[in-house]
Order: C-alpha cells, then sequence, then structure tokens
C-alpha cells in the first residue's frame, strides 16, 4: 500500500525542503555548500513574505516529507471600465520527485491552485510547459493560446 500524499498550503517551516525541491528542479551548475542552500531556502521565504497575496504555493507532502510543490504568482492587471480589480496568475514551478511521479501528484497540485485562483476571483490563470508536463495541464482545462507573444531579453543585452 502505498504512503498517503497530503497537498497542502506551504509554510516557512517548509523552506528548506522548498529550496531542495526547487533545487532539484533547477540544479546548481556547481555543488551547494550548506551556507548557500539555507540562504536560498531563507530568500524563498522572504520572496513570499513580501506580497503573500500574490503567491500561493502548495506542497505535497508524504511522512513529513516534501515530495511536490506547485507556484501560482498572481498580478493584477490594468482596470477597465467596470471592472477596477482585475487578477491574472501564472502557474510555476511544479515540481514532483522523480520516484513519486505517475501518482497523480502533480495534478492535484495543479488543481489546488487553479481553486485558489477561482477563491481569488482569477479570471485567466497561464502556464508554460514543456511537453512532459502538458498533459497535466490539459486535464486540468488548460488549453493552447496561439496568440499569446512572449519576448525575451538576451543573455548579453543586445539584439
Amino acid at each position: 500500500m502505498e504512503p498517503e500524499v497530503a497537498i497542502r498550503v506551504a509554510t516557512p517551516a517548509d523552506a528548506a525542503g522548498l529550496a531542495e525541491l526547487k533545487l532539484m528542479m533547477s540544479p546548481s551548475a556547481t555543488p551547494l555548500a550548506d551556507w548557500e542552500r539555507a540562504l536560498f531556502a531563507h530568500d524563498l521565504v522572504s520572496w513570499i513574505a513580501v506580497d503573500p497575496d500574490s503567491r500561493v504555493c502548495l506542497v505535497a507532502e508524504v511522512d513529513d516529507r516534501l515530495v511536490g510543490m506547485a507556484w501560482l504568482v498572481v498580478f493584477s492587471r490594468a482596470p477597465n471600465i467596470g471592472a477596477l480589480r482585475r487578477l491574472t496568475g501564472d502557474v510555476q514551478s511544479v515540481f514532483v520527485r522523480r520516484e513519486f511521479r505517475g501518482r497523480g501528484i502533480a495534478g492535484r497540485l495543479v488543481d489546488g491552485l487553479l481553486d485558489a485562483a477561482r477563491a481569488r476571483d482569477i479570471g485567466r490563470v497561464s502556464v508554460s510547459s514543456n511537453d512532459a508536463g502538458a498533459p497535466v495541464y490539459r486535464r486540468a482545462g488548460f488549453e493552447e493560446a496561439p496568440l499569446l507573444l512572449e519576448w525575451r531579453a538576451e543573455a548579453d543585452g543586445s539584439r
């Protein structure tokens, strides 16, 4: 029997576990010292604390160990007549430890973020996905947006 997976809102006590997951998702080119990991964990908590209403972080937990995470970043949009408060959300950093994949955890995390978006009356949520993650988002109701355009600054700042 597989252990139960709990999905919940992250707390400051999850900082080290979140930092570990983020580093697993996007590994550093060089090994990090313990102090660098601790500083990164602190930075994550500080980032959330700056504007907690615009950041939702959900975690998946098994036996008191974080096995997954998902983030919703909320942005205020320019007001329209009759709609002064317009919000949009962006799903970011959805990640599940390799040994826990294939159990529906990522889908549960994304569904939880969409519940949080509905609770905040967010009219639109976007996500940038890779091929492996796209089915999770499609099952949650995301659709292709062919007119979405993106500008990226080049690494050296020139064009």
